[in-house]
């Protein structure tokens, strides 16, 4: 019966060290330390696991139960480090359609999630039971696999179409708005051929093109005569961008050249309307 027992305490052990040096030779495989898990108050989670050498600040970030496109994702991160010898100051960011995304801020025990789609940072604590749990190669297999299959380079890229869709929409409010105020059916366009890649990666196109829109409404509001001014001569407006802020009217149409360093544009569109129609 003893040597039964013995027996049985050695096979235990020997499949203990078989899992043990199983699990530390898939670790060693992959190009990755022991990571760690920060969690927040409804479910939201994000694991930190550092790519070797550690030196290269470079880690992958997995996201976890917010909600947003994020989720499931496990994006290439840099870390930018600003720590001085009395705080702990750095932030993890990645590219997301073809901009520099910062996605996790920390600050000494203060950690902040920033994910698409909600304005307010998530706030986390260190997960200590998490992150003893946490298998760093499962999360670079992920990895791994979301950038063979195209899943992160596609929603790293930059989309063109994409951007301009989403402009056109947040225009196509501001113009209803106008519109609604008027009493008008103006059409307004954006000449996306006036627009490079770094105005539109770097600069709220619809906001700079919303700005004659923005005008009308309030003159329209304000003034009974203004608004039966703007409903005979402005049937269209169209926005380009130009080297400066150089507006005009032609028959029906309103001309909006915009320029990103031109300020005060609202005062200006207001005080252009009135002395132009």
């Amino acid at each position: 019966m003893q040597h039964e027992v013995i027996r049985l305490r050695n096979m235990v052990a020997v499949i203990v060290t078989a899992v043990a040096l199983g699990a530390s030779q898939a670790l060693a495989a992959a190009p990755v330390e022991a990571g760690k898990v920060y969690s927040g108050t409804e479910g939201e989670e994000v694991a930190v696991v550092p790519l070797t050498p550690r030196s290269d600040k470079k880690f992958i970030l997995r996201v976890k139960g917010t909600g947003s496109e994020f989720d499931g994702l496990v994006f290439p991160y840099e870390q930018n480090d600003w720590s001085t010898r009395s705080t702990e100051q750095f932030n993890y960011s990645t590219q997301w359609h073809g901009r520099k995304y910062t996605a996790l801020h920390v600050r000494d025990t203060k950690y902040e999630l920033y994910v698409p789609g909600r304005q307010r940072p998530i706030r986390l604590a260190y997960d200590e039971k998490k992150t003893a749990a946490l298998k760093p190669e499962e999360v670079y297999a992920q990895h791994q696999k979301q950038m063979k299959d195209g899943t992160l380079a596609k929603l790293m890229a930059f989309d063109r179409k994409g951007e301009e869709s989403g402009h056109n929409k947040e225009l196509a409010a501001t113009l209803q708005e106008m519109n609604n105020a008027c009493g008008t059916s103006v059409a307004a366009r954006i000449d996306w051929s006036s627009i490079n890649e770094d105005q539109l990666k770097e600069l709220s196109i619809s906001s700079f093109c919303g700005t004659p829109l923005t005008s009308l409404k309030e003159l329209c509001t304000a003034s009974a005569i203004a608004k039966q001014t703007i409903q005979e001569k402005v049937k269209q407006v169209s926005c380009r961008f130009g080297s400066a802020l150089e507006p005009k009217i032609e028959a029906d149409r309103v001309i909006w050249t915009t320029s990103r360093d031109a300020p005060n544009q609202d005062k200006f569109a207001t005080k252009y309307f009135k002395q132009n129609l």
